[in-house]
């Protein structure tokens, strides 16, 4: 939880901002929306870094590090158009993950040869940036249609620990790449205090493969305020030249929302 603070602390000053013009809105419906979610992300993958010149080994995140359920936290803002046709969306998201393992055998990445028998950390990050559109139809209960989303995923892992080279060194690897996805935006709000969600996106680009997945419900106990909770699941396959690096994460989320 302690990734959490300073990021969640930056946003609820500007929650609070935003809400001190909240209870002023008299509109029907509430147009914009902000969760903050926890998350809680069960990694899967494996990757690949060659350094100059030099061949890597393949790094299973699980045979080789076995990396642990962690929290971490995604911030999303959601304008609808009063007619309920036009979404647009912007998120920023973030989960590392850390794990030291004695290496039952010699590896090689980013031109360092890390030996077996030694104690190595790895830390593998994953962030997102992106915005989103969905154009939807339907009604006052449920609006559906396409979705684009678009932005960045960096995506980075570091090793550090004895090599062959001499003492203990850390390494980087790191990939980051434009995505985009197409897919589809679910709304449907059976009652006024309850939320239905549930988008989709995919797509497969050269050797990329882009995929994420989520649902869940809203409750609003009053209309500005409300809770979230649902589950989520993506994977990021990224091809550099002979660099790769494919994740997979999955999990629950809860948090807050606010409307005006």
């Amino acid at each position: 939880m302690r990734r959490l603070t300073s990021p969640l602390f930056a946003v609820i000053i500007i929650i609070a901002a935003a809400g001190s013009t909240a209870f002023s809105q008299q509109a029907d419906k509430p147009k914009h929306e902000i969760e903050i979610r926890a998350t809680v992300a069960v990694p899967s993958g494996s990757s690949n870094f060659s350094g100059t010149g030099a061949s890597g080994s393949t790094i299973d995140f699980g045979r080789d590090f076995d990396f642990s359920n962690e929290w971490g936290f995604d911030i999303k803002y959601a304008y609808r158009s009063p007619d309920g046709k036009h979404k647009f969306g912007v998120e920023y998201a973030n989960t590392d993950w850390d794990r030291t393992r004695t290496f039952t055998r010699t590896i090689t990445f980013r031109g360092e040869t890390y030996v077996a028998g030694a104690a190595i950390e790895g830390n593998l990050r994953q962030s997102t940036l992106k915005g989103m559109y969905s154009y939807r139809w339907g009604n006052d209960k449920i609006r559906i249609g396409p979705m684009i989303d678009f932005g960045v995923v960096p995506t980075r892992l570091d090793l550090t620990g004895a090599t062959l080279s001499g003492g203990s060194r850390k390494t980087e690897g790191e990939i980051n790449k434009f995505a985009a996805t197409i897919g589809y935006d679910l709304d449907y709000d059976p009652t006024e205090k309850v939320s239905i969600f549930n988008n989709l996106g995919a797509i497969a680009f050269r050797h990329d493969r882009l995929f994420h997945v989520e649902g869940g419900l809203k409750y609003h106990a009053s209309r500005n305020f409300g809770v979230v909770g649902g589950y989520k699941y993506q994977v990021y396959k990224w091809v550099d030249d002979p660099n790769f690096l494919r994740i997979n994460s999955h999990g629950p989320f809860v948090g807050g929302v606010l409307r005006f």
